[in-house]
């Protein structure tokens, strides 16, 4: 292959890694150690760790910094702890760059990467947005470890929101590893969990919660009506709840969308209710109340108590 050729193979691999490509790809790619050396020397190749470059230019993003510690570590490397939380957006803020290597690894350390040495099973490896990683629930149970309670109770609501988790799912998973450190605060999270469903958000997966800790029927979620779509729909009560997280009221345009909404919902015989997150959160026994008591109305009015 032509040394042009060889140079665009490079860049594509480095496209699908965040700017970054380890010395190994680059000879895989057909270029010799003195093209390479050239390469850096012009400044096209910039050292990121050891045998690691960016092309063309360092990336700003954080995950361009994920994707180089990984290539850094090896071809068994993979993000871990909150690094790879963030990377599944189950995590919030800045955070330190983990990666898990085998337990048989030699490397050295890198700047600026806190290395685990562990036995990952291949059932926890897994490939998200072109970076290796623990997967999703090897990544909630290495977080369980280091996180306190509220902020492991953040990610698995996300978790739940963004990736649909189930909660069985991570259930089995923690029954599976009695011993690891951690588990009993995922047990705790567990416990009153429900099932995400098609939940948009934090607040409607709480709202859910609500409902099944006052015993109040599960309904319908996103179930679309005509050109609508209501957060919450109990079709034989013909009730309708809309969850307003905290950018309700925020624009006057968000207002009137809502308003045609309810007036849409309202003209074929629904009730429609809306609760904000205070209702739900802050003061869960008297906003349950109020949804049991609109159940029981429409019921009663038709009836069918």
């Amino acid at each position: 292959m032509g040394a042009l050729d060889d140079t665009q193979r490079a860049a594509r691999i480095a496209r699908r890694q965040h700017g970054n490509i380890s010395y190994a790809q680059l000879r895989s790619c057909g270029l010799s150690r003195g093209e390479i050396k050239g390469r850096a020397d012009r400044g096209w190749l910039l050292p990121r760790h050891r045998k690691v470059y960016a092309v063309g230019h360092v990336p700003r993003a954080r995950e361009s910094t994920w994707s180089a510690a990984v290539l850094a570590l090896g071809e068994e490397a993979h993000l871990s702890h909150t690094a790879a939380g963030a990377l599944w957006r189950i995590v919030r803020g800045a955070v330190q760059t983990h990666v898990v290597v085998p337990t048989t690894s030699g490397l050295p350390r890198r700047d600026g990467i806190v290395v685990h040495r562990q036995v990952l099973p291949e059932a926890h490896r897994a490939t998200h947005d072109g970076i290796r990683c623990t997967n999703l629930l090897r990544t909630l149970l290495d977080l369980a470890a280091i996180l306190p309670l509220g902020a492991l109770a953040y990610s698995f609501e996300e978790a739940q929101v963004i990736h649909k988790l189930a909660p069985e799912v991570l259930g089995a998973e923690v029954l599976s590893r009695p011993g690891h450190r951690g588990t009993g605060k995922l047990k705790a999270i567990l416990d009153g969990a429900v099932d995400p469903a098609g939940v948009r958000s934090i607040l409607e997966l709480r709202f859910l919660r609500m409902c099944a800790a006052h015993g109040i029927p599960r309904p319908l979620v996103n179930e679309r009506i005509g050109v609508w779509t209501p957060d919450f729909l109990w079709a034989e009560q013909m009730v309708v709840v809309e969850t307003d997280g905290v950018d309700f009221h925020r624009t006057a345009a968000k207002r009137r969308r809502d308003a045609r909404k309810d007036e849409y919902l309202r003209g074929l015989g629904l009730t429609v209710l809306r609760l904000r997150w205070a209702d739900v959160v802050e003061r869960p026994v008297e906003t349950a109340a109020k949804v049991r008591g609109a159940l029981t109305v429409e019921l009663g009015a038709r009836g069918e108590l």
